[in-house]
């Protein structure tokens, strides 16, 4: 992983990840000495990944050995992953020695609620139809715009279905058709975004920008104080497009397996 020059409080990096992990919720896990494991089987790598809460008591190959084996019962590969203010700051190096790769950096960036409407207010209005639906929904409309199979589809609506904290689901249309989509969900103070995807023959439409001024009002209503979202290192339009809002880098995830570097399902 490469340095970078200013790591975030790491409560404050905790907090956020343990809001993503209530905005990805499947009933395939169990807490294991500080690690949350996960072995859902579904596209989302965070939902099928071990995830880690805090320093563990157990020896590292003996905690090894115990998730392998779920991994390997349900014909998964053993995944981690792993964020900046890791409570466990050995662990990324204790991995790499044994042989797993790191892949799959992916920047968390936050911005203050308030800042973030003030910038929305002054910004050209859109003129799609936003629309929140139900879970099955959005499911089907996000898998449609990804190419999603069947089997991809139900299992997002069954981790939609299962967030417990309060949630809204947009979708934006263009006469009958629907053209993007975005989801919210509020956990305390916290609003994650998640889902922003836009139908490829309508982008750079200001169809996400419409979308994300959408659920950032309702962050506002919902009474959250900051706003969080995942975007691939690599996606400068998104990232910039975030960034025209007020979202500024926060902090690194990734993602560590025993293949060559990238995810071996």
């Amino acid at each position: 992983m490469q340095a970078h020059q200013h790591v975030p409080d790491a409560g404050q990096i905790a907090r956020i990840e343990e809001a993503a992990l209530n905005a990805t919720v499947v009933p395939e896990q169990q807490l294991y000495n500080g690690w949350v494991v996960r072995w859902a089987d579904s596209a989302a790598k965070r939902a099928r990944s071990v995830n880690i809460l805090a320093p563990s008591t157990v020896a590292l190959d003996e905690r090894l050995d115990y998730v392998a084996g779920i991994y390997k019962q349900h014909d998964l590969p053993l995944l981690f992953r792993l964020a900046e203010g890791c409570p466990d700051s050995t662990l990324e190096g204790a991995l790499a020695a044994r042989g797993f790769k790191s892949f799959g950096h992916t920047l968390v960036m936050t911005a203050s609620m308030r800042h973030a409407n003030d910038i929305a207010a002054r910004q050209e209005q859109g003129t799609r139809q936003l629309r929140a639906v139900d879970e099955q929904t959005f499911a089907a409309q996000v898998g449609r715009l990804k190419g999603a199979s069947a089997q991809y589809i139900a299992e997002h609506a069954l981790r939609l279905s299962s967030v417990a904290v309060p949630k809204q689901m947009l979708l934006a249309y263009d006469g009958q058709a629907c053209v993007g989509a975005a989801l919210g969900v509020f956990d305390g103070k916290l609003m994650g975004i998640f889902d922003v995807i836009c139908d490829a023959a309508h982008r750079r439409q200001g169809i996400a920008a419409q979308l994300l001024r959408a659920q950032l009002q309702e962050g506002d209503k919902q009474g959250a104080a900051q706003a969080y979202l995942q975007v691939e290192t690599s996606n400068q339009p998104a990232r910039a497009l975030y960034a025209r809002y007020g979202f500024t880098n926060h902090h690194q995830y990734w993602y560590m397996s025993l293949a060559s570097g990238h995810d071996d399902r």
